[in-house]
């Protein structure tokens, strides 16, 4: 009868332990969707900053960025400086394209990504909106792709 109970008692604990496990390592995000881009975007519009530097890791990649008065004015991948025809595709307003476009694609019946095979989640950054964490995946999705930004600064002169 002790043994029985020992049992019990340790596969409780066990189960316990892995809930607290899972609910610690759980991605804190949330599914992407039009309402949760369209917010983020007002949040950001509303902030106001024209000028930043921000570090985020995508596609395994480290990339740095520098806007000024809403153009961008450097950029660097992996520590080497990039010199591209859009260059306004790394900074805030291009992330949120990249989740736009993923949202269209998620929805696109004829696309590869369409309903059903691609899951994308998301946390926002709660006061300016910004994305802070981005993860996609599924069927039909050649590789995940995972986006985290590292450091965000708005200029001294920004909020």
């Amino acid at each position: 009868m002790l043994r029985r109970r020992n049992l019990i008692v340790a596969a409780v604990a066990f189960l316990l332990g892995l809930l607290a496990a899972l609910l610690y390592l759980r991605e804190p995000t949330v599914p992407l969707t039009y309402e949760a881009l369209a917010e983020a975007r007002q949040h950001w519009d509303d902030g106001g900053i024209e000028s930043y530097r921000m570090t985020y890791r995508m596609h395994g990649s480290l990339y740095e960025v520098e806007v000024r008065d809403g153009l961008v004015a450097e950029i660097t991948v992996n520590g080497r400086t990039l010199s591209i025809a859009q260059p306004s595709a790394y900074s805030i307003e291009g992330l949120f394209g990249i989740l736009q476009l993923d949202l269209e694609n998620m929805n696109d019946p004829s696309s590869p990504l369409g309903p059903g095979r691609m899951l994308a989640r998301v946390r926002f950054q709660k006061r300016l909106g910004y994305p802070e964490r981005y993860v996609r995946g599924g069927t039909g999705v050649s590789r995940g792709s995972t986006l985290e930004m590292l450091e965000f600064r708005a200029s001294p002169s920004e909020p």
